[in-house]
Protein backbone atom coordinates (compact mmCIF):
# COMPACT_ATOMS: atom_id res chain seq x y z
CA UNK A 1 0.00 0.00 0.00
CA UNK A 2 1.45 3.46 -1.03
CA UNK A 3 2.16 5.71 2.37
CA UNK A 4 -0.31 8.80 2.19
CA UNK A 5 1.88 11.52 1.89
CA UNK A 6 2.55 13.93 4.48
CA UNK A 7 0.27 17.27 3.06
CA UNK A 8 1.46 19.13 5.95
CA UNK A 9 5.08 18.84 5.21
CA UNK A 10 4.14 19.68 1.63
CA UNK A 11 2.42 22.53 2.06
CA UNK A 12 4.80 24.26 4.27
CA UNK A 13 8.03 22.89 2.00
CA UNK A 14 9.68 26.28 0.47
CA UNK A 15 11.87 26.72 -2.51
CA UNK A 16 15.63 27.52 -1.72
CA UNK A 17 14.67 30.85 -3.13
CA UNK A 18 12.03 31.24 -0.48
CA UNK A 19 14.96 30.94 2.39
CA UNK A 20 16.95 33.32 0.68
CA UNK A 21 17.53 36.87 1.75
CA UNK A 22 15.90 39.38 -0.34
CA UNK A 23 18.43 40.92 -2.99
CA UNK A 24 17.70 44.70 -2.96
CA UNK A 25 18.56 46.02 -6.49
CA UNK A 26 18.48 49.76 -7.85
CA UNK A 27 18.43 49.33 -11.81
CA UNK A 28 20.14 52.28 -13.49
CA UNK A 29 20.39 53.27 -17.43
CA UNK A 30 23.11 55.14 -19.07
CA UNK A 31 23.27 57.32 -22.10
CA UNK A 32 19.66 58.25 -23.22
CA UNK A 33 17.51 59.52 -24.14
CA UNK A 34 17.05 57.66 -27.15
CA UNK A 35 13.39 58.01 -28.82
CA UNK A 36 13.44 54.45 -29.85
CA UNK A 37 15.48 52.00 -27.32
CA UNK A 38 14.47 54.01 -24.07
CA UNK A 39 10.38 54.25 -25.07
CA UNK A 40 10.72 50.42 -25.82
CA UNK A 41 12.69 49.88 -21.76
CA UNK A 42 9.88 52.43 -20.27
CA UNK A 43 7.05 50.03 -21.87
CA UNK A 44 9.17 47.02 -20.07
CA UNK A 45 9.73 49.05 -17.22
CA UNK A 46 6.15 50.54 -16.62
CA UNK A 47 4.67 46.69 -17.28
CA UNK A 48 6.68 45.27 -14.54
CA UNK A 49 5.65 48.17 -12.36
CA UNK A 50 9.32 49.34 -11.61
CA UNK A 51 11.16 52.58 -11.15
CA UNK A 52 14.37 52.50 -12.46
CA UNK A 53 17.53 55.90 -12.45
CA UNK A 54 17.96 57.45 -15.96
CA UNK A 55 21.23 58.97 -16.12
CA UNK A 56 21.29 60.89 -19.46
CA UNK A 57 23.49 63.06 -21.74
CA UNK A 58 22.99 66.50 -22.22
CA UNK A 59 23.62 66.41 -25.95
CA UNK A 60 20.88 63.57 -26.18
CA UNK A 61 18.47 65.35 -23.71
CA UNK A 62 18.69 68.09 -26.43
CA UNK A 63 17.65 66.26 -29.43
CA UNK A 64 15.09 63.66 -27.66
CA UNK A 65 13.59 66.17 -25.10
CA UNK A 66 9.99 64.19 -25.71
CA UNK A 67 11.50 60.78 -24.50
CA UNK A 68 12.69 62.54 -21.20
CA UNK A 69 9.55 64.23 -20.54
CA UNK A 70 8.30 60.36 -20.89
CA UNK A 71 11.19 59.60 -18.77
CA UNK A 72 9.57 62.24 -16.35
CA UNK A 73 5.99 61.49 -16.32
CA UNK A 74 6.28 57.91 -15.75
CA UNK A 75 8.01 58.60 -12.22
CA UNK A 76 11.55 57.47 -13.07
CA UNK A 77 14.28 59.41 -11.76
CA UNK A 78 16.49 61.18 -14.03
CA UNK A 79 20.07 62.40 -13.30
CA UNK A 80 23.16 63.84 -14.89
CA UNK A 81 25.66 62.13 -17.15
CA UNK A 82 27.40 64.81 -18.74
CA UNK A 83 26.95 66.77 -21.83
CA UNK A 84 29.22 64.70 -24.52
CA UNK A 85 29.91 61.94 -22.49
CA UNK A 86 33.76 62.81 -22.22
CA UNK A 87 36.02 61.52 -20.02
CA UNK A 88 36.04 63.83 -16.94
CA UNK A 89 39.40 62.52 -15.81
CA UNK A 90 41.14 63.67 -18.97
CA UNK A 91 39.33 67.63 -18.93
CA UNK A 92 40.46 70.78 -17.07
CA UNK A 93 38.21 72.19 -14.36
CA UNK A 94 36.38 74.60 -16.17
CA UNK A 95 35.44 71.68 -18.81
CA UNK A 96 34.38 69.01 -16.02
CA UNK A 97 32.03 72.36 -14.58
CA UNK A 98 30.81 72.99 -18.04
CA UNK A 99 29.67 69.31 -19.14
CA UNK A 100 27.81 69.10 -15.62
CA UNK A 101 26.14 72.14 -15.34
CA UNK A 102 24.98 72.30 -19.11
CA UNK A 103 23.21 69.04 -18.81
CA UNK A 104 21.45 70.53 -15.65
CA UNK A 105 20.75 72.99 -17.37
CA UNK A 106 18.74 71.29 -20.43
CA UNK A 107 17.42 68.74 -18.00
CA UNK A 108 15.53 71.10 -15.87
CA UNK A 109 13.69 72.29 -19.33
CA UNK A 110 11.63 69.04 -18.68
CA UNK A 111 11.19 68.39 -15.11
CA UNK A 112 13.50 68.15 -11.56
CA UNK A 113 16.31 66.42 -12.08
CA UNK A 114 18.14 64.78 -9.02
CA UNK A 115 21.82 65.98 -7.98
CA UNK A 116 23.71 62.68 -9.16
CA UNK A 117 25.81 62.47 -11.21
CA UNK A 118 27.43 59.55 -13.09
CA UNK A 119 31.04 60.09 -14.62
CA UNK A 120 31.34 58.38 -18.39
CA UNK A 121 33.20 54.99 -18.31
CA UNK A 122 33.31 55.53 -14.35
CA UNK A 123 36.32 57.72 -14.95
CA UNK A 124 36.26 60.04 -12.15
CA UNK A 125 39.26 60.97 -9.06
CA UNK A 126 39.19 63.31 -6.04
CA UNK A 127 39.28 66.10 -8.17
CA UNK A 128 36.22 65.10 -10.31
CA UNK A 129 34.33 64.23 -7.17
CA UNK A 130 35.37 67.72 -5.38
CA UNK A 131 34.35 69.55 -8.73
CA UNK A 132 30.38 67.65 -8.77
CA UNK A 133 30.18 68.65 -5.20
CA UNK A 134 30.45 72.27 -5.96
CA UNK A 135 27.85 71.92 -7.70
CA UNK A 136 26.12 69.76 -5.38
CA UNK A 137 26.55 66.61 -6.55
CA UNK A 138 27.41 63.33 -5.38
CA UNK A 139 29.13 60.91 -7.74
CA UNK A 140 27.65 57.78 -8.23
CA UNK A 141 28.84 54.38 -9.51
CA UNK A 142 27.53 50.88 -9.80
CA UNK A 143 28.70 47.58 -8.82
CA UNK A 144 27.11 44.85 -11.76
CA UNK A 145 27.65 45.85 -15.06
CA UNK A 146 26.85 43.22 -17.35
CA UNK A 147 28.62 45.17 -20.52
CA UNK A 148 25.34 45.24 -22.04
CA UNK A 149 27.31 47.56 -24.50
CA UNK A 150 29.93 45.08 -25.44
CA UNK A 151 29.10 42.89 -29.08
CA UNK A 152 30.62 40.19 -26.83
CA UNK A 153 27.96 40.38 -24.48
CA UNK A 154 25.15 40.72 -27.39
CA UNK A 155 22.62 40.19 -28.42
CA UNK A 156 21.69 38.90 -24.50
CA UNK A 157 24.65 37.37 -23.08
CA UNK A 158 24.82 40.35 -20.85
CA UNK A 159 21.98 38.34 -18.48
CA UNK A 160 23.47 36.29 -17.60
CA UNK A 161 26.86 38.15 -16.78
CA UNK A 162 24.72 39.99 -14.80
CA UNK A 163 22.80 37.55 -12.82
CA UNK A 164 26.54 35.59 -12.14
CA UNK A 165 27.42 38.88 -10.59
CA UNK A 166 24.86 39.18 -8.51
CA UNK A 167 25.20 35.69 -6.66
CA UNK A 168 27.12 36.25 -3.70
CA UNK A 169 25.49 40.45 -3.31
CA UNK A 170 22.74 40.99 -0.88
CA UNK A 171 22.44 44.59 -2.60
CA UNK A 172 23.00 45.77 -6.15
CA UNK A 173 23.29 48.84 -8.22
CA UNK A 174 22.86 47.79 -11.57
CA UNK A 175 24.44 49.23 -14.71
CA UNK A 176 22.56 48.96 -18.08
CA UNK A 177 22.54 51.09 -21.12
CA UNK A 178 19.01 52.72 -22.43
CA UNK A 179 20.31 53.60 -26.25
CA UNK A 180 21.68 49.76 -26.91
CA UNK A 181 19.08 47.80 -29.58
CA UNK A 182 20.14 44.45 -28.03
CA UNK A 183 19.64 45.89 -24.18
CA UNK A 184 15.59 47.00 -25.04
CA UNK A 185 14.98 43.47 -27.01
CA UNK A 186 15.98 41.64 -24.34
CA UNK A 187 15.13 44.20 -20.94
CA UNK A 188 11.74 42.55 -20.37
CA UNK A 189 13.58 38.84 -20.16
CA UNK A 190 16.30 40.42 -18.00
CA UNK A 191 13.11 41.75 -15.77
CA UNK A 192 11.81 38.45 -15.61
CA UNK A 193 15.19 36.54 -15.04
CA UNK A 194 15.48 39.07 -12.35
CA UNK A 195 12.76 37.99 -10.30
CA UNK A 196 12.89 34.15 -10.74
CA UNK A 197 16.41 34.22 -9.85
CA UNK A 198 15.67 34.94 -6.16
CA UNK A 199 13.81 36.57 -3.87
CA UNK A 200 14.30 40.45 -5.76
CA UNK A 201 13.01 43.57 -4.24
CA UNK A 202 13.44 46.25 -6.93
CA UNK A 203 14.08 49.64 -4.52
CA UNK A 204 12.64 53.19 -5.18
CA UNK A 205 15.35 54.79 -7.31
CA UNK A 206 14.90 58.18 -4.78
CA UNK A 207 16.93 55.97 -2.45
CA UNK A 208 19.88 55.67 -4.57
CA UNK A 209 22.04 57.99 -2.57
CA UNK A 210 21.46 55.70 0.34
CA UNK A 211 22.77 52.67 -1.17
CA UNK A 212 25.45 54.55 -1.93
CA UNK A 213 25.85 55.59 1.66
CA UNK A 214 25.57 52.30 2.83
CA UNK A 215 27.35 50.40 0.39
CA UNK A 216 30.46 52.38 -0.60
CA UNK A 217 28.63 53.18 -4.15
CA UNK A 218 28.67 56.73 -4.28
CA UNK A 219 31.87 59.03 -4.04
CA UNK A 220 32.10 62.64 -2.33
CA UNK A 221 29.92 61.77 0.37
CA UNK A 222 28.80 65.60 1.88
Amino acid sequence: MNPVPNLAFALTRRRPSDRQPPKHVWLTLDDGPDPVHSERILRVLDHHGIKAAFFVIGNKVAAHASTLRRIFEAGHLVANHTLTHRRLTELSDAEVLREIEATDRLIAEHGVGQKLLRPPYGACDDRVVGLARMLGHRTVLWDIDPNDWDPRQQPKAWINRALHEMTHKADCVILAHDDRPTTAEHFDLFIRRLKRSGRVVFQDPATLGLAGAAFGRIAGLP
